[in-house]
């Protein structure tokens, strides 16, 4: 009787469990958190011009529990303050700004304001983190930077590579530009009495290339970034500063190639090919002079487009008519297959070329400019040949800028 009781009982539960005895747990659904709010937070609230500030951004969900998310930064006034990808705050002009991460449609803000200094010494230098950036002010119209002469190899941060970063992720150091770039300073202030902007990178190329956008440029690495941002501050500084004063100005990226063609080449933003186009079918339609780098100077000037690119009076003729052979010019007026450099993309973002706005500038602004590419021997080779080509820059500038643009770098 009591072993029937035993079997009845085994049976009774092999039936509760789905009749063959085994148990079939039950899964729970996996339920995604969504976010529903967004922190952002810092160690200050208000940082100098030139300096920057690293955000923290935590998503919640709706517990308030912290998760993760990817955020998208922007700034409401990024001619105040501008923010990188990855949160990084940089102070250009004083005033105040709002920083944005955003996951979707929820937001987070912080409130950032830019202080002091309001103005800077001009001739004396101020740096960024680590040293890596300097900016060396200025008083006059015109803005210099030198963004591959650079020597200094931190071993926090780790060598560019095209497998690392995409692009080409070139790293060879353009040599002596840094010291080009501050003998012109210098000449320009023995000529007229007023120094330009001076931006220089003194990170090796291996390690930053201020000439690219990200990935390409800092490689991933904070370190590397922090330096990029504080390149473009001072740059952004600068020419704020110009355009306080001046209401316009003129912007060179100062390069060093080692093509066999010893010349100058000023890159416009103008490809090759474009290049090699006739005048009639550049002065055709208003595209080639849309995108070019002296847009603004070429609407204000009575002459055509290709007469500025290179015609009689154009920065590459009065650079040849002054030793310097220069390519676009009346001289060497297009590349036709010859290695030549059009411009990247300080000169994309810096000057009022089309490309400006998509680069965190200004198309059609009124600073306009170049990137002029020197050969070595005769250029950048020694202290004289740099003060040689410093002194007939200012001697050139004088007369381009005043022709073209109506500004005047010597006094009345």
């Amino acid at each position: 009787m009591i072993r029937s009781r035993i079997l009845l009982f085994a049976m009774l539960a092999a039936l509760a469990c789905g009749g063959n005895g085994t148990s079939s747990p039950v899964t729970p659904p996996v339920i995604t958190p969504t976010v529903a709010s967004i922190v952002v937070s810092a160690a200050v609230t208000s940082i100098n011009i030139g300096n920057t500030l690293p955000l923290t951004a935590t998503p919640r969900d709706a517990q308030g529990r912290a998760m993760s998310a990817t955020l998208i930064w922007t700034s409401n006034t990024p001619s105040v303050a501008s923010v990188s990808s990855l949160g990084l705050v940089s102070a250009v002009a004083v005033g105040g700004a709002t920083i944005t991460a955003s996951a979707g449609a929820v937001v987070g803000t912080y409130a950032i304001s830019v202080t002091g200094p309001t103005s800077f010494v001009a001739g004396q230098s101020y740096f960024g983190r680590n040293s890596y950036i300097e900016y060396v002010a200025g008083n006059a119209p015109v803005i210099l930077t030198a963004p591959h002469g650079g020597a200094l190899a931190p071993s926090t941060i780790v060598d560019r590579t095209a497998a690392a970063c995409g692009g080409a992720a070139t790293t060879v150091t353009d040599g002596n530009t840094a010291e080009l770039a501050r003998a012109m300073q210098q000449r320009f202030f023995a000529r007229f009495g007023t120094y330009p902007h001076v931006v220089i990178s003194h990170l090796s190329r291996r390690k930053l290339d201020p000439n690219r956008v990200q990935p390409e440029a800092a490689c991933g690495n904070a370190e590397a970034a922090v330096a990029l941002d504080e390149w473009h501050a001072f740059i952004e500084t600068a020419k704020s500063a110009v355009l306080k004063t001046t209401g316009k100005g003129w912007y060179m990226d100062m390069h060093g190639h080692g093509h066999s063609v010893q010349r100058l080449e000023l890159g416009y933003l103008l490809t090759d090919a474009q290049l090699n186009l006739s005048d009639t079918t550049l002065d055709a339609s208003t595209a080639y002079e849309s995108a070019a780098s002296m847009r603004t100077v070429s609407l204000f000037s009575p002459l055509t487009f290709s007469a500025l690119l290179r015609g009689a009076s154009s920065l590459g003729t009065l650079y040849a008519n002054n030793g310097f052979p220069a390519i676009p010019s009346t001289s060497d007026p297009k590349p036709n297959g010859a290695d030549y450099f059009d411009g990247g993309d300080n000169t994309r973002r810096h000057t009022c070329g089309g490309s400006a706005t998509a680069f965190g500038g200004v198309t059609g602004g009124n600073i306009c400019g170049v990137q002029i590419e020197t050969n070595f021997t005769g250029v950048r080779d020694n202290a004289a040949n740099r003060d040689r080509f410093s002194d007939v820059t200012a001697i050139v500038l004088e007369e381009y800028l005043r022709v073209h643009w109506g500004i005047r770098l010597a006094a009345p």
